[in-house]
């Protein structure tokens, strides 16, 4: 009978190649032309996980890009999309269920989608896409155009 490999353990926050800590004001992530850029004036400690394709190796599911860490209090899923918004929305949804179950996810988690090339033309929908998804995961969800602002962990948290 052949030997079962273990179960491989969580990725440590520290030393991890898909990991990268900063304290600078601003962390502009970006991918395939498509960013986004968190402002950071206090200079906390911000945690950025290069998510799909490094720190998560799942086949066949939905995996957003990065994860963005505030100060080990809030945890930003970010998806940089050029257009397909349900897709965005079904990766969204499976790296929310996953990363609650990992071991280094901060307290709070929100999701951030950041369309680049083709904003979704239903965009009086996005705020009713928003609260359903608030309703149904019991966190934030905030759609927005790749360079239109510049995010503010404390304004992606609920907070004014």
């Amino acid at each position: 009978m052949a030997r079962r490999r273990p179960r491989r353990a969580a990725a440590p926050a520290q030393g991890n190649q898909c990991i990268e800590f900063s304290r600078d004001p601003n962390l502009h992530v970006s991918e395939k032309g498509i960013g986004a850029t968190f402002v950071n004036r206090k200079r906390k400690e911000l945690r950025k996980i290069k998510y799909d394709g490094c720190y998560c190796r799942v086949g066949g599911a939905g995996r957003a890009d990065f994860i963005i860490g505030f100060d080990r209090l809030i945890d930003v899923i970010l998806e940089l999309k050029g257009s397909d918004l349900k897709h965005a929305l079904m990766q969204a949804t499976d790296t929310l269920g996953r990363w609650r179950a990992d071991a280094i996810h901060f307290p709070r988690i929100v999701c951030l989608i950041v369309f680049g090339h083709t904003f979704p033309r239903m965009s009086s929908k996005l705020g009713v896409l928003e609260r359903e998804f608030l309703d149904e995961h019991n966190t934030l969800l905030w759609i927005r155009k790749s360079a239109a602002e510049r995010f503010s962990f404390r304004r992606l948290s609920g907070r004014p």
